[in-house]
């Protein structure tokens, strides 16, 4: 496998994300959890990633924030659910601004999973994004959910290609 795989199964309000990556697991899971390796590849192109700030734990809030060079921007943040180290990030939507936790979240738009495998000497990240229905599953891959997700792993094999294996 070396390039993304999207599944979207009809009638299932979830689709699915696959990539090998040829590095590590430690070193995968790392560039998912560190901000210094996340401003290397999370988001579009032509960004730059002006705000990250993860607090790696239940119930802890991931924010990420980019600017365009013509200063248009946007962000989001998230709140983990499930955290299995090198192995599993579960987390949900929330609203840009928040900073709380998991009391008192709004009605959940999309659930996601980053799930990380050994492949041999390589890494299998299957990046799974459940939503609340099937019409907004569909309307997440009509706005280009997916192909956002894609340049991100696109992006991170390009960086994982300058790290050092060993920093894992």
């Amino acid at each position: 496998m070396s390039e993304n795989i999207v599944d979207a199964p009809p009638g299932e309000a979830y689709f699915t994300i696959t990539r090998s990556f040829e590095a590590p697991r430690r070193l995968v899971y790392k560039c998912y959890t560190e901000p210094q390796h996340m401003a290397h590849f999370w988001g579009p192109r032509d960004t730059t990633l002006i705000e990250c700030r993860i607090d790696l734990r239940v119930g802890g809030v991931w924010k990420v924030r980019w600017q365009y060079a013509d200063g248009r921007g946007w962000g989001y943040a998230s709140v983990y659910l499930d955290i299995v180290p090198d192995t599993m990030l579960h987390y949900r939507d929330a609203p840009a601004d928040w900073v709380f936790g998991l009391d008192g979240l709004p009605p959940l738009e999309l659930d996601s999973t980053i799930a990380l495998a050994d492949q041999g000497r390589n890494t299998v990240v299957t990046v799974t994004v459940r939503c609340a229905s099937v019409t907004a599953r569909d309307e997440n891959l009509r706005r280009g959910f997916t192909g956002m997700v894609s340049i991100g792993n696109d992006r991170l094999a390009e960086y994982l290609k300058t790290i050092p294996l060993g920093s894992a």
